[in-house]
């Protein structure tokens, strides 16, 4: 058995299934937490010959409501002024949608091109100290969280998350639509006692947790900022009415010049 990869306990045999629609794929499930995972994954390079996958379409949906819930966090910590990164970042939506509200966020993600963030890309967190890292849709996807996570964690105290929290008792592969058994890309399902003992392991305080979105943090948390993780519903309304004034910060015209500077010269 594999050892829990969120709180590193033992685990027990769960449940076998189908992934990529002719892949056996088997399940176990942690003894203390309550975890998910798949073992012996041997799909991921199938599963991964695209960086974001086909059937995911609502994928700009989601960076729309999480760039607003971000901003709605960071409103609660009076962090406008702040440095920010979002790590695994994909294609670079989430950094330009908060540059476009004034935020100053850099993109790191070695397994996607950085089509709509050109020029902000950082080499990873080890690259600095930022006030706030965000890391969306990315716990489900990693076959060893700890190690995946600690540069991360060694590089801010606050990583703001999203995974859906694994239901319980814990229901089959077939029976919930978050085990993704058709694109084989999700892989490590969580708890949150199995999130506490993940934030444990990576030196954090705790994990202010929702049943999407969650934030690692090390010092106190206020009730604000909590208020604001466990009710994205709510985060999201005033992160979007938010928008607005963010505006008036944009740097997307500080961002145009400098991609025509950069252009300028390589020409």
């Amino acid at each position: 058995m594999e050892p829990c990869r969120a709180c590193g306990s033992a685990t027990a045999p769960f449940a076998t299934d189908v992934v990529l629609g002719h892949v056996d794929a088997s399940y176990e499930q942690c003894d203390t937490c309550g975890g998910v995972q798949a073992v012996e994954v041997t799909w991921l390079e199938e599963a991964y010959s695209s960086a974001i996958a086909r059937l995911d379409v609502g994928l700009l949906d989601r960076c729309q409501i999480l760039s607003s819930i971000t901003a709605a966090v960071l409103r609660t910590r009076r962090l406008r002024s702040g440095t920010f990164l979002d790590w695994a970042g994909g294609y670079g939506t989430m950094t330009r949608l908060m540059r476009d509200r004034g935020y100053h966020f850099s993109h790191t993600d070695p397994m996607a091109s950085n089509v709509f963030a050109d020029g902000f890309d950082v080499a990873g967190p080890d690259g600095g100290r930022f006030d706030l890292v965000t890391a969306f849709e990315v716990l489900e996807h990693l076959t060893d969280p700890v190690e995946s996570l600690r540069p991360v964690a060694d590089a801010t105290d606050l990583l703001l998350t999203t995974t859906q929290v694994l239901p319980q008792p814990a229901p089959q592969p077939s029976e919930w639509w978050y085990y993704t058994l058709e694109s084989g890309q999700h892989i490590t399902f969580y708890t949150r006692r199995g999130l506490e003992g993940l934030a444990e392991r990576l030196g954090f305080d705790g994990v202010v947790s929702g049943g999407f979105v969650h934030l690692f943090h090390r010092g106190p948390v206020s009730a604000l900022t909590r208020f604001a993780v466990q009710h994205p519903g709510v985060a999201y309304g005033l992160g979007h009415l938010a928008a607005f004034a963010d505006r008036r910060h944009s740097l997307l015209a500080a961002d145009l010049e400098q991609a025509k500077a950069a252009a300028s010269q390589s020409g």
